[in-house]
């Protein structure tokens, strides 16, 4: 195997070591991050909808301090994405490479789990 299969080999062992919780806080705050560099742009408030239904989907599986870390992240950034997109809609031009359109926000509880299904079962035959 070369060098790059076993970089890849690696990784994929360190990722299926860690727990679900790690992974999800991962991707959640990687999107958090990106939105808050893009700030007052139409992409923020995609990347802020994209890690509030990824974050209310798995919300039943995290632990509850994980869960507050993430909706204070979440709130904080809904505040200074409205507070920026004033201010960017002032100066009248659009960034270069935002995207179109405005996303429209997500069904509120639409990736919730039914009540009594918050966690995981295994697949039959497992």
């Amino acid at each position: 195997m070369d060098a790059a299969g076993n970089d890849a080999a690696e990784q994929a062992r360190r990722i299926r070591a860690l727990p679900i919780d790690q992974v999800i806080a991962d991707v959640v705050f990687s999107l958090l991050q990106a939105a808050q560099v893009k700030l007052g742009r139409r992409d923020a408030r995609l990347l802020i909808d994209v890690s509030t239904v990824a974050h209310d989907h798995a919300r039943p599986y995290l632990p509850g301090e994980l869960n507050r870390q993430i909706d204070e992240a979440l709130g904080e950034l809904r505040l200074a994405q409205v507070s920026a997109e004033s201010q960017a809609s002032t100066s009248g031009q659009p960034e270069h490479d935002d995207i179109e359109q405005m996303p429209a926000p997500p069904p509120t509880g639409a990736a919730r789990p039914p009540t009594g299904q918050a966690t995981a079962t295994p697949a039959a035959g497992s």
